[in-house]
C-alpha cells in the first residue's frame, strides 16, 4: 500500500504513471505490503483463471519472493520501471512481509515515481525484455 500522497496521470514512460502529490524526502518508505489493501494471489490459482483475468494480475501483481503475485488495490500498480532513474529502492525491511520501496532521494512534487522491477519482481528479475535495461 502506498505510504505517501499520489496521483495517476499519463507518463512519458507508458501510458499512465504514479506521480508524488507532495515532497517526498529521501529515506521515507513510500509503499509496503498491507493486507487490507494488496492481495495475495498463489501461482496455481492465477493459472486457472479465465485469460482476461491472468492477464490482469501478470500485468499489474509482481511475481514476489513468496512466490505469490501480490496485487494492490491503490494506484501503487501504475509505477513505472526505470534501472537507470528509479527514485525508489526495493528492499527487505525486518518484520515486513514482503520487501518495501523507499525513496532513494529527495522526490520532487509532480516527480513521477520510478521502480526498478527487478529489485522485487521474480519474473523481471529474469526477463531479457528490452524496457527493463532502461
Amino acid at each position: 500500500m502506498l505510504t505517501v500522497k499520489c496521483i495517476v496521470r499519463p507518463s512519458k514512460i507508458h501510458g499512465l504513471g504514479l506521480f508524488a502529490a507532495e515532497k517526498i524526502s529521501k529515506g521515507v518508505i513510500i509503499w509496503k505490503f498491507n493486507p487490507r489493501f494488496d492481495i495475495y494471489f498463489d501461482q496455481k490459482e492465477v493459472e486457472k483463471m479465465p485469460q482476461t483475468q491472468k492477464e490482469f494480475i501478470k500485468m499489474y501483481a509482481p511475481l514476489t519472493v513468496s512466490g505469490k503475485y501480490v496485487f494492490s488495490i491503490d494506484d501503487s500498480r501504475f509505477m513505472n520501471h526505470s534501472s537507470v532513474n528509479n527514485n525508489m529502492d526495493v528492499m527487505d525491511a525486518e518484520g515486513e512481509p514482503e520487501k518495501i520501496a523507499i525513496a532513494n532521494r529527495e522526490i520532487e512534487k509532480g516527480e513521477e515515481l520510478l521502480t526498478n522491477y527487478r529489485e522485487f519482481d521474480e519474473v523481471d528479475k529474469h526477463d531479457e525484455t528490452g524496457y527493463l535495461n532502461t
